[in-house]
Formats: C-alpha cells, structure tokens, sequence
C-alpha cells in the first residue's frame, strides 16, 4: 500500500523575472480577486524544507510530483530517483497556457502521466514537521477525509469558488439522502465541534448549504477527479482555461466533496494538521509549532504585513534547519 502512494505539489517562483513579465503581460488591467496580490507569489526560500521534510517524515512514499511551469529551484537535484518534474504543458491544453491559476493547474493534475491511483495533493506552503503514515491519507486504498456541513458566509472573491463548488454538488447529491447513507461517516466523534455544526445545519434543508473545507493535505484518488469531469465538464473546462483566478472558477474541493458524497472515504479527524499565517514580524509562534513536533504537517500562510521580510524569513529558516538540518536526496 505505502509504495502506491504519491506526493503532488505545486510551486512557483514569484521571484523570476522572466515569469513576472509574462505575468504582466497576460495580467493586464485584472485587479479583482487575489491576482495581483503579492503574497500569492512571494517566495520565503522554504522549498528545501519541503523536501526534506517529506525524505525524513514519509520515506513510504514512492513518487514526488514537482509540479511548475517549467520552473526549478537552482538547488533542486533533478536526477533524484524519487522526483518526477512536471510542467503544465506536460498535462494542460496548449491553449490554456501560460496559466497563473491555481485552480486551473490543479483540476486537471490526474492526468500526470505515471501518476499513481492514489495520491495526496500538498501546497507549497504545507510543510511536514513531524513522522507521517500511509494510514494518515489511506486505509485500504481509501482517502482519509472528515465530512462535515459548512454554511457559506461571503465575504470575499474566493468565496464565489466554494459556491460554485456546492452548487455543483447539489445538482448531483441530495444531503438527505447523502448522509441517511453514511450516517456514522457523517456524525462522527472523531472532532466534535465540526460535528456539532454538521447537526446544526442537517436541518430543514435538502440540499447541501456549504462543505466544511480543510486547507491541509488532501489524499484523492484518480476517479475522484474523473468523476467530476464526466459530471461536469463544461464547468472544469472552463476553469482550467481561465488564465487567472476567477469568480466563475471551481476548486479542487469539488473532486474532495464528491467522495464525501459517494462515502468513499475512512473517517480521520484533520486535527494531525496544523496552521498558521504569518501575519507580521513575530512568527515565534509559529517556529515553536514547528520545532514541538506535535503537529504532522504545518500550512504555512504568508498574509505577511511586516516591516522586515529578510529577519522574518531568517527566523523561520532557523526553525527549520533545527529539525532539517542536513541536505535531502532532492537536493544537489
């Protein structure tokens, strides 16, 4: 089971020149959303860690997707036995490129060519801190997921993404009928207070109001996706042309709810998972979490607004090194 397990993740170096002037380019006058936000492609140097963490912490995985658009950190060992470089045009339509949409990239990353039937889908910002199992993404070639009900509350673009999401899933699903069919998958004690919200909004209405979202780690298998796309093609072919992010986008969370729909998935609290943002110039916080060891795999999230990037970074890069110290097989 464990050699059949794949990592995919995805990166950008917002620090090239060339791809910011490509970006610019196609860019244009778009302000809405999130495009033109610099912390969607600041580069901290952590990539490495990464890497290091996923050779120490998961040595059961057989295959890393390194998935850019043609991108390679200078420190990356490409002959590396374990790594797979994907670019975009690898898997993409040549008309939907260049893309600066995380969404577009990842709708379609079941595609990869090797890739195996099960894999776990990480961000760049997910970093394993502590030893991980098979068992924390797979059981008997199951995802490991949590279900639970969510109520959409907009307040910003991205939220437009999970309604597309929801609505997809309610011209497909009916939530009574969903959960009356894996109830002890959706009432389930393994965390309470998503529990709670789910029993609070399994009532009156028949369709789903929202899908609680985890920003972790997300195990899939390959006919999670296919699934979506054969439901709903017009709407994922659609995203996966948008050179940005937009309103009219789904994520990949619509190929997460649908094994929730299906109950092909072994009920797991996320609570392993932590995250963080780093919001300004004190990450103490956050380098405790990371050296503690208490959780598996820590998000990351740079909403920085601090006055000494270099300094903030250097901290984090301290942490890091103290329970990463020494180079991986991934880097030269």
């Amino acid at each position: 089971m464990a050699n059949d397990i794949d990592f995919v993740v995805t990166w950008v170096d917002g620090n090239d020149p060339e791809w910011q002037n490509t970006r610019a380019k196609f860019l244009g006058n778009i302000t809405s959303g999130d495009n033109s936000g610099e912390n969607r492609y600041r580069d901290w140097d952590l990539m490495r860690y990464w890497f290091r963490g996923v050779e120490k912490f998961a040595p059961w995985v057989r295959k890393v997707y390194f998935v850019t658009c043609g991108q390679k950190p200078e420190w990356l060992n490409a002959e590396c036995s374990k790594l797979v470089l994907v670019d975009h045009k690898d898997y993409m339509p040549e008309e939907a490129l260049p893309t600066f949409n995380s969404n577009a990239i990842e709708v379609g990353i079941h595609k990869i060519k090797g890739l195996s039937d099960n894999f776990v889908l990480f961000n760049d910002d997910f970093f394993p801190v502590a030893p991980m199992m098979p068992e924390d993404f797979f059981v008997n070639g199951v995802p490991c997921d949590y279900a639970a009900l969510d109520c959409l509350t907009p307040s910003n673009d991205f939220e437009y993404i999970r309604l597309n999401n929801v609505l997809a899933i309610n011209r497909h699903f009916n939530k009574q009928q969903v959960i009356s069919a894996n109830r002890s998958k959706w009432y389930s004690l393994k965390d309470p207070k998503s529990l709670l919200r789910t029993l609070k909004l399994a009532k009156p209405w028949t369709t789903f109001p929202g899908i609680r979202d985890y920003h972790v780690p997300t195990a899939f298998t390959k006919s999670d996706f296919e699934k979506v796309w054969e439901a709903e093609p017009a709407v994922v072919k659609e995203t996966q042309n948008k050179r940005f992010r937009s309103k009219e986008d789904i994520s990949i969370w619509l190929m997460r709810y649908w094994h929730l729909m299906e109950g092909n998935f072994t009920v797991k609290s996320q609570q392993c998972f932590g995250y963080t943002q780093i919001n300004d110039d004190d990450v103490s916080k956050i380098c405790e979490v990371i050296e503690s060891g208490k959780k598996k795999v820590l998000v990351i999230n740079d909403e920085y607004k601090g006055n000494d990037f270099e300094k903030t970074r250097d901290q984090l890069i301290r942490s890091f090194e103290k329970i990463l110290p020494g180079k991986s097989s991934f880097e030269i």
